[in-house]
């Protein structure tokens, strides 16, 4: 007996599964086939992307990296202005104290050096002072020299200038000035004197005067000087004398 076939235009359909029924292989197969091939496509598309816009990426990345490094060169001059500023105020600074450091040192000097102005200058007083009984020495024994010779015979002037070089111990350079009626005298009495390589005639300088210049200041031994003082020295000797006696 033959079995029977379908005809040419008859479908044929699988029978229909339950729930629990085990499913054909062939479906999983190609389910997990195409699976992976569906994944790979965003890849693919994103690869061909990066190619095509492979130049327009390298020049934003140039652009990128020279606006990072104008960025960065403008910070650092910033930052080194800031810094040289700083630095420039920190060294005003130090000069303004050290100026003003000097400015105290040199008002002290100077200070210092008015008083010692002030000192020399007392000390020239008080020299003075205790110098005028020496100039009224000076004078009484010029006077009792010049009295106990012949007049014409010596200079005046010049014992003057001698006994005040040797009372008040004159050395080193030295200069006296006197008239040109005492120098016309004194060569004429005295040609070899050694006092005539240190004289200097003032046409301002009266008969019987005598300025000894020397390192130490300056000495009047003139006549009318030295008389003025021994009136002065006579005069104190007398007081003194009487106040003795009265006592």
């Amino acid at each position: 007996m033959s079995a029977h076939k379908p005809p040419m235009t008859t479908v044929l359909r699988q029978p229909s599964q339950s729930q629990g029924a085990r499913r054909l292989p062939g479906f999983e197969l190609v389910t997990q086939v195409n699976t992976p091939i569906g994944q790979d496509r965003p890849f693919e598309a994103k690869s061909a992307l990066r190619e095509a816009f492979a130049s327009e990426l390298q020049v934003l990345e140039q652009e990128s990296q020279a606006r990072g490094l104008a960025e960065g060169r403008e910070e650092a001059a910033r930052q080194a202005r800031v810094e040289l500023t700083k630095a420039l105020a920190q060294q005003e600074q130090q000069w303004l104290k050290k100026e003003a450091a000097l400015r105290s040192a040199l008002e002290s000097e100077r200070a210092r050096l008015g008083e010692v102005v002030e000192a020399l200058t007392q000390h020239h007083k008080q020299l003075l002072t205790s110098m005028e009984p020496v100039v009224g020495r000076v004078a009484l024994a010029v006077v009792a020299r010049w009295l106990g010779q012949q007049g014409s015979t010596r200079s005046l002037v010049a014992d003057l200038a001698r006994q005040a070089i040797e009372e008040y111990r004159v050395t080193g350079l030295m200069r006296i000035r006197i008239a040109s009626a005492d120098h016309e005298a004194l060569l004429r009495l005295g040609p070899e004197d050694p006092l005539l390589g240190v004289l200097q005639v003032d046409p301002d300088a009266v008969a019987g005067s005598c300025v000894i210049d020397f390192e130490g200041g300056q000495l009047d031994a003139g006549l009318d000087t030295q008389w003025a003082k021994v009136k002065a020295l006579l005069l104190s000797d007398t007081l003194g004398d009487s106040r003795v006696a009265s006592a």
